[in-house]
């Protein structure tokens, strides 16, 4: 027969199953808190690398690659702390730390992102927001959060999947204004999250559009007596 097992280590050893089913619970709870692991990136970090290499570049977010996530990816020029953040926040940090941010597409970044525009147009445009819905600037889910977005001055807003549609709108609108601003030879304003904003314009008609509309300020331009 085993040893008998003293009121000491009696106490020991259910002082320790005690703090182990402390811990699972713990993670249990912790998993759908935080779905894809401890965030490595935050939207507040986000806007201000945004900021950042628009300051370093006169005013211009990333933009000029294959696709919006591909010019997110550009951040990563700047900085690897910067390509971290490019990359979003369901990207685990290993995966982060093993990879640079720069040569991102649609599969490899966390964000939606809004390319064509600058640090000096509207404030209330939105830049950014996560792919996956309800996740809060950390990382955390949010029961009824539709996303945290990023807008063009670097500050971040929650926005409910009730007040999301009417955010949408606005959005489309705001982006219109901006658009009708710009000049010819200005990045292109396109978007990842077409189920958003609608479906981007087509590349060749929208360069169609721009040099007729150039034409038509010259030829008004020639009208005028000098």
């Amino acid at each position: 027969m085993g040893k008998k097992l003293t009121k000491r280590q009696c106490r020991a050893v259910a002082v320790a199953f005690a703090a182990l089913a402390l811990v699972l619970t713990g993670l249990l709870r912790w998993r759908p808190a935080f779905p894809h692991g401890p965030s490595h990136a935050c939207s507040k970090q986000l806007g201000l690398a945004l900021r950042l290499y628009a300051a370093d570049h006169g005013g211009w977010f990333p933009c000029g690659e294959a696709t919006p996530e591909g010019s997110m990816g550009l951040i990563g020029t700047v900085g690897p702390d910067r390509s971290c953040v490019s990359r979003g926040k369901t990207l685990g940090a290993r995966a982060c730390r093993a990879g640079s941010g720069c040569g991102l597409d649609p599969a490899s970044c966390g964000w939606h992102y809004v390319e064509g525009l600058r640090d000096d147009d509207d404030p209330e445009l939105a830049v950014a927001w996560d792919k996956v819905e309800g996740l809060d600037h950390n990382g955390q889910r949010r029961p009824g959060l539709a996303h945290e977005v990023v807008l063009v001055d670097g500050s971040v807003r929650l926005v409910t999947g009730r007040d999301w549609p009417r955010f949408a709108a606005e959005q489309r609108e705001r982006l219109a204004r901006t658009k009708a601003t710009r000049s010819a030879g200005a990045p292109r304003i396109r978007w990842s999250d077409e189920a958003t904003l609608g479906p981007n314009p087509e590349k060749g008609r929208a360069d169609l559009q721009e040099r007729s509309d150039a034409e038509h300020e010259a030829n008004l331009a020639a009208l005028v007596p000098r």
